[in-house]
């Protein structure tokens, strides 16, 4: 089934520019389950379209770690 999350980046380490989302969006689009990816420089904002058979909220967040930037869920649906 699909779902939708939205992450925000928290903390001092933010997303500065282009380079800085498709770097995000690389990153996730790698993980088996992941659709759709749109990280916003902008509004410090990464939503993502996963399948929550496959991969979940936490493994998500921990990849978007993993690319430097700290997180939280803003909401999920």
């Amino acid at each position: 089934m699909q779902k939708s999350i939205t992450f925000d980046v928290i903390g001092e380490h933010q997303m500065a520019c282009d380079g800085c989302e498709q770097r995000v969006q690389n990153a996730l689009k790698t993980l088996p389950g992941v659709g759709k990816v749109r990280a916003n420089a902008r509004n410090q904002r990464i939503d993502v379209l996963y399948d929550e058979t496959q991969v979940d909220a936490a493994a998500i967040s921990e990849r978007i770690a993993k690319t430097g930037y700290h997180n939280t869920v803003a909401n999920s649906s």
